[in-house]
């Protein structure tokens, strides 16, 4: 039977493979302790469960986290039931080469199989229950990463939180996604691993999701007609990222623009949906979430805010909350 490239192990056999991949961290254990507390630094912490008295453990993982995002494959070798998982702010692709998974969420149950695979979020993940036979290959991608890039496709900050279509078909030729999953599983095996083509194949990955996968961005993700931006609304909106730490004023705007202050409100309402000054605000909000996110100890919300030239506390914690879903505060709290 031919191997998967992304285990490094026979197709099909849940048995801790005998030679793992060049490239990967290899773990493997019996001991139930042990595996949750891999696994969990891996992943999520979470409670684990041998799910049928008298059997045992024969749990395996292969993992490599590179820049932006981590890859691998794992079994436990027993049936197992997982519950009480931490949300680690990601997304988990996972795909079972052999047996089967249940993937319950907040508000849905997978199926999972060789056929189709599972996409979500870990604050939304409630349960898991894995086949005795299941080998899984998975993916994890932070959402700041996700967000970053489909920031970066769209144009303009995201407006609400990424959501995917839980559930994704496999086996769909070159197209399907987790051929570009075997490409990067490849390539990080390989002996003289190239760090372009590394970074070049990762990006790839996260793009063809974005791009593919249904998700409440979709419209705006997917490639569209004549949807390309003029030169000045491109160029402003490149001003405003590169220098948002910084006072901006309309009439800089207009000037770096090249054109009218008119055409260029006009330029972005009719591609961007919003205008200039918006879109600064927008940007100025991402980056206060940013580091809200990454908060050194004793750092307070005012201190940041101040920093992306918000003064008026109660009107940036309002307009933060409905970008966002959540206070500033509470975005701060969740590093303590």
């Amino acid at each position: 039977m031919a191997g998967d490239p992304t285990l490094g192990m026979p197709a099909g056999a849940a048995q801790r493979p005998r030679e793992m991949r060049a490239g990967f961290a290899a773990f493997a254990s019996e001991d139930i302790f042990e595996v949750r507390e891999h696994i969990a630094q891996t992943y999520c912490p979470h409670d684990l469960a041998v799910a049928r008295r008298g059997d045992a453990l024969d749990a395996w993982l292969n993992h490599r986290r590179l820049a932006k995002l981590g890859i691998g494959a794992m079994a436990y070798g027993a049936e197992v039931a997982i519950e009480r998982i931490e949300d680690q702010d990601m997304l988990l692709l996972m795909h079972p080469t052999a047996g089967a998974a249940e993937i319950g969420t907040a508000v849905e149950t997978i199926d999972s199989h060789a056929r189709r695979a599972s996409v979500v979020d870990t604050g939304e993940l409630r349960r898991m229950r894995w086949s005795e036979d299941c080998v899984q290959r998975v993916v994890q991608i932070s959402n700041a990463v996700l967000d970053r890039h489909a920031t970066m496709m769209i144009g303009r900050p995201l407006s609400r939180k990424l959501r995917f279509a839980a559930d994704m078909p496999v086996g769909a030729g070159d197209a399907d996604w987790w051929h570009y999953a075997s490409l990067l599983c490849l390539e990080v095996s390989a002996e003289a691993q190239g760090q372009a083509v590394i970074d070049s194949l990762e990006t790839l990955l996260i793009l063809k999701l974005l791009e593919s996968h249904p998700s409440n961005y979709s419209d705006q993700l997917r490639p569209q007609r004549c949807k390309i931006a003029p030169q000045h609304v491109r160029k402003v909106e490149q001003y405003i990222i590169a220098h948002a730490d910084r006072p901006i004023t309309l009439e800089q705007l207009v000037e770096v623009s090249g054109v009218s202050a008119r055409a260029l409100f006009d330029g972005f309402r009719r591609f961007r949906g919003t205008s200039p000054m918006v879109f600064l605000k927008s940007v100025r909000l991402e980056r206060a979430r940013d580091d809200l996110r990454n908060a050194l100890p004793g750092e307070t919300v005012t201190e940041i805010a101040c920093r992306w030239g918000f003064y008026q506390f109660g009107r940036f914690a309002a307009q933060y909350r409905r970008l966002f879903g959540e206070l500033p505060s509470e975005t701060l709290r969740k590093l303590n």
